[in-house]
């Protein structure tokens, strides 16, 4: 809280500001509002520690074992979604998915054809900021959030909250890339100039059970608010 205070001095913010610091649940609705109000944002998705199997389909019949281990995506307000995946199966590839309401191509590798394909069945790009839905519905179920010690994202102060959520709540965060069976644990981090939300962190506590592997960790990062466009969109 000693290290907080000092960057929370350092950053020149009003007793109104530190004081709504003090309540981080108060943070998270803002840094949610922000992201629902934008008109685009970026993500960078990196996956550390013990790798994460998931499964694919590309005809909807067949199922395909791979690992995601990271993608570059762009969301465009109210209900577009770019990403640009990198997955090992034998050999690393990467895979480009366009996702418009709950309508996907895929490009596969990436820079092919796009092909319409429903590749993550039931995913819908529209629930993903909608009031009461998505991310916010996440952000608000949270289990007893709580500020940690201050940090540095992008060497900018963030605040840091530190919490747990139920596994099927944050499934949607990443696009249905992943399906948690047990608690997760969350680390938000938030910018101390604007509010906005630079970074979960997302422990997986189903794969922590190991002492000699070191668990799952999923990284979100958000940047780039208000960005241009950065892909085409396949034709429709």
């Amino acid at each position: 809280m000693i290290i907080l205070a000092a960057l929370l001095a350092g950053a020149g913010l009003s007793q109104a500001q530190e004081a709504e610091a003090a309540a981080p649940q108060l943070l998270l609705n803002d840094a949610v509002a922000q992201l629902q109000s934008a008109e685009s944002f970026r993500l960078a998705i990196e996956q550390r520690g013990q790798p994460y199997q998931l499964s694919l389909s590309f005809d909807g019949v067949n199922m395909l074992r791979a690992t995601l281990e990271g993608a570059d995506a762009q969301a465009i307000s109210p209900d577009e979604l770019y990403i640009s995946a990198r997955l090992r199966l034998i050999i690393p590839l990467t895979m480009d998915i366009y996702a418009q309401a709950d309508r996907q191509w895929l490009s596969f590798p990436g820079g092919a054809p796009w092909i319409p394909l429903p590749a993550f069945e039931g995913f819908d790009v529209s629930r993903l900021l909608a009031p009461g839905d998505g991310i916010e519905k996440v952000m608000t179920d949270l289990r007893e959030p709580t500020i940690a010690a201050a940090a540095l994202v992008d060497e900018q102060p963030t605040w840091h909250i530190k919490a747990t959520a139920a596994g099927d709540a944050v499934a949607g965060l990443l696009f249905g890339f992943i399906d948690p069976i047990d608690d997760v644990e969350i680390d938000a981090y938030l910018s101390v100039e604007d509010g906005r939300l630079a970074l979960i962190e997302i422990l997986m506590l189903e794969t922590a059970r190991d002492p000699e592997a070191a668990p799952s960790v999923w990284r979100i990062r958000f940047y780039d608010y208000d960005a241009p466009r950065g892909f085409n969109p396949p034709a429709a």
